[in-house]
């Protein structure tokens, strides 16, 4: 399923040699203990024309953390939000279209917020490598 979650429940059960009942109860079992959150898609950013990636560093005023991270987690163009304990407080991911949309959400945005002290911006040239799930096939 974590490759590809459109498989039929009735294909699943084919594939791991157990009946179609049993492959939905686990599944039900996986989402009432918190492992499965949702069920999504996976989307070909380049192909959308999301081509440019950033991380941002971010360091916020002591004690408004919450506060600033409430905040970045409600804008669409940040991917991912991390709490970090290193030279950052936070670290961001985000995708553009290009550099002008890039400045626009750094600027007009993300350092718009008054508890924001620091910003570092750290574009990326290449991705090698982008995944969404572990790979627990491989998992020892």
């Amino acid at each position: 399923m974590s490759k590809d979650s459109s498989l039929p429940i009735v294909e699943i059960a084919k594939q791991i040699g157990i009946s179609d009942a049993t492959v939905h109860l686990r599944i039900k079992h996986l989402i009432a203990a918190g492992i499965i959150n949702k069920f999504t898609i996976s989307i070909d950013n380049d192909r959308l024309g999301y081509t440019y990636v950033a991380f941002i560093g971010v360091n916020v005023v002591p004690g408004y953390t919450a506060e600033v991270t409430k905040y970045l987690a409600g804008l669409n163009e940040i991917l991912e939000l991390h709490e970090m304990l290193s030279r950052f407080d936070l670290l961001l991911k985000l995708r553009a279209r290009n550099l002008d949309e890039m400045r626009d959400i750094v600027v007009n945005k993300v350092r718009k917020f008054p508890q924001i002290f620091e910003i570092e911006l750290m574009t990326t040239l290449k991705t090698s490598k982008e995944e969404q799930i572990i790979d627990m096939s491989t998992s020892e």
